[in-house]
């Protein structure tokens, strides 16, 4: 539907109403664009440039040397200690972290959210249904920062969130406990069951009628493959949608991230940029004047790219995997979207 009707939209005021509003959201397009392109620009200028006073918006000498970050510059072999602690590993292992622990919470958390969310639409009735629903949706009520200390108990001594692992009774011997602190277990299990995902889940699950079900239960089919061959395939946009979301929780988180690793090469690209922003700061190579000061080593250093040209090329890595994903997805949740906008 035209936001504007045809008939009288050759007519001076629509025509003029017409063009301001495409004037408007042309401009609101390049507010949004803009910063990205600054960051595209910033990503390929040389060091010198970055740190001019004079905001530069497309280098006079264009220069990969920040894109080095990803897959080659370290500083663990300069002889030089200041610049020996900015980057021990590539970019592209703190990357590869990220991406395992996203892509294993979507293949753990996904079917154990959906099943869970079809299970309480169509299998459990009465006040089973009512008190399992509330159980799993009590979980979205409790901040996160109120469950950050059990949660690192239970990654010291998984399954028990206590700060030691308890006596088998009748023993002095403990239970046999599994440490997965410092693992990328500690992400990704904590993040196996979704609650918002399961609202998701259970709100589309309970517009799928009851007939279609029943009678693929008279047909003589278990509710495993009922599920399979039935839901799933009507649920792809739902679960489009829970995987963009999931993957971008998994993605940019960071507090939880920071408090269970302590392996440098181990850390996800949150936590690396957070880090490796706070020791350029500290190292000077994102002031002009304390550059200027700079040991040979360290200048040498920072035309390689470890300045504000290297910050922006980390940012733009932290984004294209979430645009990847959005890509990826953008039919089912168009289609998505669609559905729900016509009922």
């Amino acid at each position: 539907m035209a936001l504007f009707p045809k008939v009288g939209r050759n007519q001076p005021r629509m025509r003029a109403a017409w063009w301001v509003l495409v004037i408007f959201l042309c401009g609101g397009v390049a507010l949004h664009l803009f910063p990205f392109f600054y960051m595209i620009a910033l990503s390929v200028t040389p060091a010198h440039e970055a740190l001019s006073p004079t905001p530069v918006i497309w280098p006079k000498e264009p220069t990969l040397a920040a894109w080095r970050l990803v897959f080659e510059l370290t500083t663990r072999t300069s002889m030089d200690t200041a610049v020996r602690d900015l980057m021990s590993f590539p970019f592209y292992v703190y990357l590869s972290n990220s991406l395992f622990m996203a892509l294993m919470t979507l293949l753990i958390s996904l079917p154990v959210t959906s099943l869970a969310a079809y299970a309480n639409s169509k299998l459990q009735r009465g006040p089973m249904a009512r008190w399992s629903f509330l159980f799993f949706i009590g979980t979205l009520m409790v901040p996160g920062v109120v469950t950050l200390i059990p949660s690192f108990l239970m990654t010291r001594n998984f399954p028990f969130p206590l700060p030691s692992a308890p006596l088998i009774p009748g023993t002095d011997d403990p239970f046999p406990i599994l440490r997965i602190w410092d693992t990328p277990w500690a992400v990704i299990i904590p993040g196996v069951f979704n609650a918002f995902n399961f609202l998701l889940f259970k709100g589309f699950f309970d517009t799928i009628p009851d007939s279609i079900i029943q009678a693929a239960r008279v047909d003589g089919g278990s509710e495993f493959n009922i599920f399979r061959r039935i839901v799933f395939p009507m649920s792809i946009p739902v679960y489009a949608v829970a995987s963009w979301l999931q993957f971008g929780s998994v993605w940019d988180s960071y507090l939880w991230p920071l408090v269970v690793f302590q392996t440098p090469d181990r850390i996800p690209t949150s936590v690396a940029i957070s880090n490796l922003m706070n020791r350029f700061i500290q190292a000077g190579s994102t002031s002009a004047q304390q550059a200027a000061a700079q040991t040979a080593s360290m200048r040498e250093i920072l035309e390689a790219g470890l300045s504000w040209n290297g910050l922006m090329v980390l940012g733009l890595l932290q984004t294209i995997p979430i645009f990847i994903m959005f890509i990826i997805c953008r039919e089912y949740l168009m289609r998505g979207i669609r559905l729900r906008g016509l009922k």
